[in-house]
């Protein structure tokens, strides 16, 4: 019950703080939360890098795949070539040699000899040629598979930093959405602020009339109204300007009336998990260590790869040709083989390069073990956060209940002219300071709430 009369009174504040005719639109942590996703030009950014990397590793697995080239090309000769094999005019034979050849070779070779003194076309004038080749990579598959399952751990840090950027920009939402909150309730205490001392003011001018204060009661009273006044429109701006970034974050337009909605006891809840658990939890599950682990594993990899540059290549070659317009040339031919190639110039510099990238290898590691450190730190500081807004709240609730019965027991005095404009004064200042630190401890408390979920991945 008292939440719920405390989450009226919330949205009649907010309600008071908008502009006249606004068109109010209320939203929860989660709906803003959805929104800023969707909308965050960050996390847009960041597809493309898993886009990429998924191309990467598609790429690297089809190169251990073989190699599959068409060559194909025509010519058109400025001539046919023709060949004469004998000199008809050289070669002279009497009728008695002719007759003894045509007994024994037959009446065809004789005939066979007189072509053979005309020039023959052995090339055509346009000539074509057609060649399938597949090559198939065998020793540098080691290095193949190597940078295969370096995009693969490319892919997946990629998608981690998106989750662990997701994070970011949900704290970030959750920041400006209990900044919101706050602020509008500043207003509340703000304006109960004025009230009081318009009260006061109304009061010292009617004893200033009737003679049982000065003039400078009532001059102490406007200057502080005035203060107070100028306080509230400073807290009005601070609404609208909250207000705009949440609309911006949110993707909507900024002039967008945003009234934050949702149930936030006061007192806030415990946290459900002990600061040992919270870095167990952080450590198993924040992103960022999966991905330097998956960093780590690219450098693995790829000094694998390294290795595999110093082996001699081997790889299996088909190729078929089709050849038209020569005689001297087989229309189709085709062979089996293996080719051996390794450059022996180039092994100083593969060797340098494997260590350079063994180099890598261990900054990896050492990365790792400096990213757990930086996580600790992080939930230790997140704590240690909330336990100081926890605190913050008990010492501003003390604060407020003392300061209204100080306000209550000057404001009689001053009645009984046995206080000054001053004391009261002083009195309705010190109430709403502590109304005010109440408020924002309040919902720091919730941001440190919100900055732990992060720091442990949401696991509360």
């Amino acid at each position: 019950m008292r939440n719920t009369c405390a989450a009226a009174v919330f949205l009649g504040v907010a309600l008071a703080a908008l502009p006249a005719g606004a068109q109010v639109r209320e939203v929860t942590l989660d709906e803003a939360v959805r929104s800023g996703l969707d909308h965050s030009p960050e996390l847009r950014m960041g597809l493309p890098d898993i886009e990429k990397a998924k191309d990467d590793r598609l790429s690297a697995g089809l190169g251990m795949g073989p190699r599959l080239s068409l060559d194909a090309g025509i010519q058109y000769w400025d001539k046919a070539t023709k060949v004469q094999f004998i000199d008809a005019g050289a070669m002279q034979l009497t009728q008695e040699q002719i007759d003894l050849i045509s007994g024994l070779m037959g009446e065809g070779f004789v005939g066979l000899l007189a072509s053979l003194g005309e020039p023959m076309e052995v090339q055509k004038q346009v000539t074509g040629a057609v060649n399938l080749q597949v090559v198939q990579p065998i020793t540098p598959l080691y290095s193949l598979a190597s940078l295969y399952r370096m995009q693969g751990a490319a892919l997946e840090a990629a998608r981690l930093d998106q989750l662990a950027r997701q994070d970011q920009v949900k704290f970030r939402i959750a920041d400006t959405f209990f900044k919101l909150k706050s602020a509008l309730q500043m207003t509340e205490v703000t304006q109960k602020a004025v009230e009081q001392v318009q009260a006061h003011l109304k009061t010292a001018k009617s004893f200033n009339e009737a003679g049982l204060v000065g003039r400078d009661d009532v001059l102490r009273a406007e200057t502080m109204l005035a203060k107070v006044q100028d306080q509230h429109n400073q807290v009005l701006s601070g609404v609208a300007l909250a207000r705009a970034a949440l609309a911006i974050q949110m993707g909507l337009p900024p002039s967008t009336m945003l009234v934050p909605a949702g149930d936030y006891p006061d007192p806030p809840p415990e946290p459900s998990l002990s600061e040992e658990k919270a870095v167990e939890r952080a450590l198993n599950e924040r992103p960022e260590v999966d991905s330097i682990e998956q960093r780590g594993r690219m450098a693995e990899a790829g000094w694998h790869a390294s290795i595999g540059a110093l082996i001699p290549t081997i790889a299996g070659v088909f190729r078929y040709s089709h050849f038209e317009g020569s005689k001297f040339q087989r229309e189709d031919s085709c062979f089996v083989g293996a080719q051996l190639q390794w450059n022996f110039w180039d092994l100083g510099r593969d060797i340098l390069k494997m260590k350079s990238v063994g180099h890598d290898r261990d900054k990896a590691r050492a990365a790792l073990a400096g990213i757990r450190d930086q996580i600790l730190l992080d939930v230790k500081k997140s704590w240690l956060d909330l336990k100081t807004a926890r605190s913050s709240l008990e010492s501003n609730r003390a604060a407020i209940t003392s300061a209204e019965e100080n306000l209550r027991v000057v404001s009689r005095k001053y009645e009984a002219s046995t206080a000054t404009s001053v004391e009261v004064l002083d009195a309705q200042s010190a109430l709403t300071q502590a109304r005010a630190g109440y408020s924002v401890a309040l919902f720091g408390y919730y941001t440190a709430y919100a900055n732990l979920q992060r720091a442990t991945a949401g696991g509360f």
